[in-house]
């Protein structure tokens, strides 16, 4: 996965700053919109646990009169609309306390998702045995897009497994993984 200066810089700011609200960075991806830089942040509970609630009190176990409107009861929520908004305008005086982006910006702040994305070898290991879709950046064994079950993850590398033909692909290699989410019940 390519990672370029601005990147790194922003990975370097954004994942201290998002700490201090109990959340953690899952990624920072940079797109344009016209003549505006997007500068989308995706963030998670702490450690990378799946619906697992933040630290420090932004998210908490929902039930009877004190859940969220529109929350299911009983149900944890990982990242609530409500913690994106807050990272959103802590982020949004930090960055430019920093200057951190050039010129104008948007800034979009968000969980990674039910079909989250991965930005680092090291997202993968919470998944294994899950569907994931990667896309390559140069074609391996004559192919650029794998769909199949994550039966590996290592420091720099992944395994696909497609109906038991399994791929190892370099983290390098890759220039876009996510995971794709599977309703259950659902027949394929």
């Amino acid at each position: 996965m390519t990672r370029t200066p601005l990147t790194e810089r922003l990975t370097g700011i954004i994942a201290p700053a998002v700490r201090t609200l109990g959340v953690e960075l899952w990624g920072v991806e940079l797109a344009s919109a016209g003549s505006r830089m997007v500068v989308r942040i995706y963030i998670d509970a702490p450690q990378g646990e799946p619906g697992a609630p933040p630290q420090g009190g932004l998210t908490g176990e929902a039930s009877g009169d004190d859940q969220a409107p529109g929350q299911t009861p009983g149900v944890t929520p990982g990242v609530t609309i409500d913690t994106c908004a807050r990272v959103s305008r802590h982020l949004g005086t930090v960055l430019e306390a920093e200057d951190a982006v050039p010129g104008a910006y948007v800034l979009e702040v968000s969980s990674p998702g039910l079909e989250r994305r991965f930005f680092a070898p090291e997202q993968l290991t919470a998944y294994l045995g899950r569907t994931v879709d990667v896309r390559l950046h140069q074609p391996q064994d004559g192919r650029r897009h794998l769909r199949g079950v994550l039966s590996e993850a290592g420091a720099e590398h992944l395994v696909v497994d497609e109906d038991g033909a399994r791929l190892r692909v370099e983290w390098p290699q890759v220039k876009t993984a996510h995971l794709v989410h599977e309703f259950p019940g659902a027949s394929a």
